[in-house]
């Protein structure tokens, strides 16, 4: 099973049409070219990739590895 970086950084790159290996968990969003409504997109597929559901007062994401600290805690409390 991949792990939750390398599910979202091919689904940034999917999205942005860009080669998964040029994301970094350092990179920010902005960076990168996502803007906000491409990063609501990608918590939704996320969401529904995972079985989980983001608060929106927890989406405060700068960085590709804040959003994988954020579906990794998610998923955490999904399985206790």
């Amino acid at each position: 099973m991949e792990d939750t970086f390398t599910v979202v950084r091919n689904m940034v790159a999917d999205k942005l049409e860009i080669e998964a290996d040029t994301i970094l968990p350092s990179s920010t969003l902005a960076e990168i070219g996502l803007d906000s409504l491409d990063t609501f997109d990608i918590i939704f597929e996320a969401e529904d990739k995972f079985g989980i559901k983001v608060p929106n007062d927890q989406v405060n994401i700068v960085t590709i590895n804040d959003m994988v600290v954020l579906l990794d805690s998610l998923l955490k409390q999904k399985h206790t």
